[in-house]
């Protein structure tokens, strides 16, 4: 063991986070000595909120160690709060954003899915231009979509965001039906939204139809 992996070892957790924020020397070995002593992190936050999310242990250990690498790299995030809490609340996200996007993205097309992370954009730089949420008029404004055709997506975003943590009560997920006619533009366009979903939802049918008849082609063995 190295003379810095000697020091680190008779460090505890706070005298490690410390010394991260103060130094610009050794961080990668100070980051690696955080994050063997708070890996228990993951499997206590997969015991507490996931015990019945039907995904396998391992599976969920992997998605959440990607939040508490997220926490153990930006430690000046916490805003205070211990890290404990901290990390755990990273890494509950990640493993949150796993199951999602595991179970979600087939329900809708790919382009609704794009057309929500542009809307979601635009309400970020809205909020951060005004301090204050936008209105439907002002976020109407902003994308140049009418306000009938936010109501459909912000109803798309709800199925997408909302994913139930146990297995058994996926089946009653909000499914709405999403009225495709009404996301038009609410002003002039060269490009007007409504043409572009055509577009798109043509390509990807084209995509569907190419992945069917690659299939055809070369159908699986049967040895």
């Amino acid at each position: 063991m190295s003379t810095a992996e000697e020091r680190f070892s008779k460090l505890d957790l706070e005298e490690l986070l410390n010394l991260l924020s103060t130094t610009s020397t050794e961080t990668d070995a100070i980051r690696k000595h955080i994050l063997r002593r708070t890996t228990h992190l993951i499997d206590e936050v997969v015991e507490e909120s996931f015990p019945q999310s039907g995904f396998p242990q391992e599976e969920l250990f992997h998605a959440g160690y990607l939040g508490l690498l997220n926490a153990v790299y930006n430690v000046d995030l916490s805003h205070g709060k211990s890290f404990h809490n901290y990390a755990k609340n990273l890494i509950k996200g990640e493993i949150r954003q796993h199951i999602r996007d595991r179970l979600k993205p087939s329900e809708f097309p790919r382009w609704l899915q794009d057309l929500n992370r542009q809307m979601e954009a635009a309400e970020e730089r809205l909020l951060q231009k005004t301090g204050q949420l936008p209105s439907l008029s002002e976020l109407a404004e902003a994308v140049n979509i009418t306000k009938e055709g936010i109501a459909e997506i912000f109803k798309a975003r709800k199925a997408l965001n909302f994913v139930s943590l146990k297995e058994e009560e996926r089946k009653n997920d909000p499914a709405p039906t999403i009225d495709l006619t009404k996301i038009i533009s609410k002003h002039p366009d060269p490009f007007p939204i409504q043409h572009r979903i055509r577009i798109a939802s043509a390509l990807e049918k084209l995509d569907d139809l190419q992945q069917f008849l690659l299939k055809s082609l070369f159908p699986p063995s049967k040895s």
